[in-house]
């Protein structure tokens, strides 16, 4: 069996690096439609991977009806939006 903080590590490492492959394949798709899924996958995928860094020292952010929608729209600047909504408001 898999020990916890290793599984972990590498759910973080998988979360980084398709973050990275999709906003790297922004630059290569031409359609609006595809574009937006790429940001929308990185969006909530980052989201997922910050919670997961967060959550164990208390700076995690639920995931409800509203941050997926808003991290899908919004990518990564919506992912900082809604930390900051929630430690310094």
């Amino acid at each position: 069996m898999v020990p916890a903080p290793v599984l972990k590590a590498l759910f973080v490492t998988a979360g980084l690096g398709v973050v990275k492959l999709s906003y790297g394949l922004v630059g290569q798709v031409k359609s609006r439609p595809g574009r937006a899924a790429l940001h929308a996958l990185a969006g909530v995928t980052l989201l997922l991977t910050a919670n997961a860094l967060g959550a164990p020292v208390g700076l995690g952010v639920g995931l409800n009806r509203l941050t997926l929608p808003v991290s899908a729209v919004l990518g990564a600047p919506g992912v900082g939006l809604l930390w900051a909504v929630k430690y310094l408001l």
